[in-house]
C-alpha cells in the first residue's frame, strides 16, 4: 500500500511517501524551486517521491493532507467576533491565503498526478496529530510522553499526549492566542528577523545577551499548574489583526523600538534575545515535567517548530526528568507531511513498521549525472580514489570543502549529505565563513560533526544527537582543539555521526582525527544566506563558484577553484587566498 502525506500553504511544503508503512521518500519543495520555506503546492517534492518509488500517481492508495479545515471552525469565529472589528484584517490575510486553498487541495491534487478518485482515498489529518505520529511512530521506542509545541495548528498551538506501541492518546491541548510558536515568532520579527524562518537567528543571538528582561518575560508568560501557560495578550497584535502585526505598543514601551537592521549586534537586543530564550526553555521544561508527571513514562518525543530550539531540547534532556529524548530532523511544518502518512497508514491497520534513524530521504545523484552538469558547463575536475581521505587533507590544511554526497538530508540542517566543511580547530574560521562563503550575520554559530563514538571525550554529554538538534556544553580542556564550533556561551549544536548510517561522512571525519588528532570537523549547511540547502549538482556548483569555498566534492568529483576559469567565477577569489590578505 503506498500512502502520500503532504503539507503546504503554511509554511515548509514538503510531500512524503509510504510503502506498507515504510518511508520510501521525504522532501522539501523548497529544494526544487529554491524559494526558502516555501509555502506553495509541493508538486516537486511529490513528483520526486513517487519518481524514488519506481510508480504512477495511479498506484497511490491513499493521499492525507496535514490539516483538518473543518476543525477549529467554531472557536475562529468566536474569535473574530470577540476583537470585532479589528479581526477583519485577521479574515482577509488568513482566509484567502490558507483555508481556501485547503478546502481545494484535493482536487489539485488528483489534477496534478493524474489520480482516478474511485482508487485513491483522500483524508484531511489533525496538525497536532500528524507532528505527534511524525515523531513517536518513528522513534526507537515502544512507548513515549508526546509534546507537540509550534505556532497554531488549526486552532491548538501545544498538543500533550503519549504513545504506546501504534496508537497515540491525547492529554490536553492549549488553543491560540497562547502560543510558544507565536511568542517567539512575534519577538522574532521585532528583533528585526523574520517569522517561521528567522528564529534560529535569535536562538544564535541570545547567547551574545544576559537574560535581564526574564522578570519581564515571566509577566508576558504566566505558567499555569497541570504544565499549562498562558500569554499577556496585551503585549501582542497578531491575535487581533495577523500576522505582520506582531507586538503591540505596551511591549514597545516596555522594551524600546524594534531593531531595524540584522547587520549589528546591539547589546539591548542581544539581552531580549536571550531572555526570550530564558523563557522559552522555561516553558519546555515545565511542560516535561507534566509529562512525565501524568504518564510515568521515562521517554519523551518532541515535534513542532518549537522543537527545533536545541537549545531547550538540549535542557529537557540534561536538567528534565525524562532519561530519552527522540526528535526527528524535521520537526517543523515539513515534517507533518510524513505524519499525515503515518496517522493513515496506522488508521486503516497498519503495523507499525517505519524507522527514522537518519535523515537521507531525498534525492541522490548518479555519477553520470555529476559528469553531465561538469561537462555542459565546462568545468575541471579530477575523479579521485578516496574522496574522504583527500577532503580530510584538504580541511586539515585550512580549506572550505563543499561535501555533495548521496541522498540528500531532509530538515533545515545540514547532516553531511550537503554540507560546508572547515576545520574546527581555528577560532577565526567563524568569521571567515560567515562573511565569505555563508554572507550572514556575524553572530552566527556552526556546528560540530563528531564521531558517535567520541561524543563525550568533547562535550559534557554523552547522548546520541544525529539530527543537530541538542546543544551540549563543549568540555573546558577541549575548546582550543574546537575553537570555531564553540559558541560564545562554551556549548555546541551537536551532530553526532554514525558508522552506519552515513559510513562515508564518518570516514570523512576519522580520516581527519587520524592527521590532526580531532575527531570533529566544522559543519554548516551547503548554502547562503537567504536561500534553502542545495539540492542538485547544479544547485551546488552555483554555490561553489558563487562563494569563498576552495573545493567542491561532487560524489567523486573534486572541484578545485584555483583552476576554474576566471569567466566561471562570479565571486572574486578562493578563501584561502582571501584568508591569506
Amino acid at each position: 500500500m503506498y500512502i502520500l502525506g503532504i503539507d503546504c500553504y503554511g509554511h515548509d511544503s514538503a510531500a512524503a511517501l509510504l510503502k506498507d508503512g515504510e518511508i520510501v521518500a521525504i522532501a522539501e519543495e523548497e529544494r526544487f524551486t529554491r524559494e526558502k520555506h516555501t509555502t506553495s503546492f509541493p508538486i516537486n517534492a511529490m513528483k520526486y517521491c513517487l519518481e524514488e518509488a519506481g510508480i504512477e500517481g495511479s498506484q497511490l492508495d491513499m493521499v492525507g493532507y496535514y490539516w483538518d479545515p473543518s476543525l477549529g471552525v467554531g472557536q475562529r469565529i468566536w474569535h473574530i467576533l470577540r476583537y470585532f472589528p479589528h479581526s477583519i484584517e485577521l479574515v482577509r490575510s488568513r482566509t484567502k491565503k490558507d483555508f481556501f486553498p485547503m478546502l481545494k487541495i484535493r482536487d489539485l491534487i488528483w489534477k496534478s498526478l493524474n489520480l482516478d478518485h474511485a482508487d485513491t482515498r483522500f483524508e484531511y489529518v489533525e496538525h497536532h496529530l500528524a507532528h505527534a505520529a511524525s515523531t513517536f511512530l518513528v522513534s526507537p521506542f515502544e512507548q513515549a510522553a508526546i509534546l507537540s509545541i509550534d505556532a497554531v495548528g488549526e486552532w491548538t498551538s501545544t498538543w500533550y499526549g503519549y504513545g504506546k506501541k501504534n496508537r497515540i492518546y491525547l492529554l490536553k491541548e492549549i488553543g491560540f492566542p497562547h502560543s510558544m510558536g507565536m511568542l517567539y515568532g512575534s519577538v522574532t520579527e521585532y528583533l528585526g528577523f523574520k517569522f517561521a524562518s528567522g528564529e534560529g537567528k535569535v536562538m544564535g543571538l541570545a547567547p551574545y545577551g544576559k537574560p535581564i528582561y526574564i522578570n519581564e518575560f515571566r509577566k508576558i508568560v504566566k505558567l499555569k499548574p497541570e504544565g499549562g501557560f498562558k500569554l499577556d495578550l496585551s503585549y501582542f497584535d497578531f491575535h487581533k489583526k495577523g500576522r505582520g502585526h506582531w507586538v503591540s505598543k505596551k511591549f514597545i514601551e516596555e522594551f524600546g523600538p524594534a531593531r531595524t537592521t540584522e547587520k549589528a549586534t546591539d547589546p539591548h537586543y542581544a539581552d531580549i534575545a536571550a531572555s526570550l530564550q530564558l523563557m522559552t526553555e522555561e516553558v519546555g521544561l515545565h511542560c516535561a515535567e507534566y509529562l512525565h508527571k501524568e504518564t510515568g513514562m521515562d521517554t519523551i518525543c518532541m515535534a513542532g517548530g518549537v522543537a527545533l530550539n536545541s537549545v531547550m531540547n538540549g535542557r529537557i534532556l540534561s536538567e528534565g526528568p525524562f532519561k530519552d529524548i527522540y526528535i526527528q530532523p524535521i520537526a517543523n511544518d515539513a515534517g507533518t507531511s510524513l505524519g499525515t502518512a503515518l496517522v493513515l497508514h496506522n488508521k486503516y491497520g497498519g503495523e507499525r513498521k517505519a524507522q527514522m534513524p537518519h535523515a537521507y530521504w531525498g534525492p541522490s545523484f548518479e555519477d553520470a549525472q555529476i559528469e553531465t552538469v561538469l561537462k555542459s558547463k565546462n568545468i575541471p575536475y579530477e575523479k579521485l580514489n578516496n574522496a574522504p581521505e583527500k577532503t580530510a587533507e584538504l580541511l586539515a590544511g585550512g580549506r572550505i570543502v563543499g561535501w555533495f554526497q548521496g541522498r540528500m538530508e531532509v530538515g533545515p540542517r545540514a547532516l553531511g549529505n550537503r554540507s560546508i566543511l572547515a576545520d574546527p580547530r581555528k577560532a577565526e574560521m567563524k568569521d571567515i565563513l560567515n562573511s565569505r562563503v555563508k554572507h550572514r550575520e556575524s553572530f552566527r554559530p556552526f556546528a560540530p560533526s563528531i564521531l558517535e563514538e567520541r561524543v563525550s571525550d568533547y562535550f559534557e554529554v554523552d547522548y546520541p544527537s544525529p539530527f543537530m538538534i541538542l546543544v551540549y556544553k563543549v568540555r573546558p580542556e577541549k575548546e582550543h582543539e574546537v575553537a570555531a564550533i564553540s559558541h560564545v556561551d562554551h556549548t555546541g549544536r551537536v551532530q553526532t555521526v554514525s558508522r552506519q548510517y552515513n559510513p562515508r561522512y564518518w570516514n570523512l571525519i576519522d580520516e581527519f582525527r587520524k592527521i590532526t588528532g580531532v575527531p570533529v570537523v566544522l559543519n554548516t549547511s551547503f548554502n547562503i544566506r537567504g536561500e534553502p540547502i542545495v539540492g542538485s549538482p547544479e544547485d551546488a556548483v552555483s554555490c561553489f563558484l558563487g562563494t569563498g569555498m576552495d573545493y567542491l566534492v561532487l560524489n567523486d568529483y573534486l572541484l578545485d577553484k584555483s583552476k576554474m576559469p576566471e569567466d566561471l567565477i562570479w565571486d572574486s577569489a578562493p578563501l584561502a587566498e582571501k584568508s591569506e590578505h
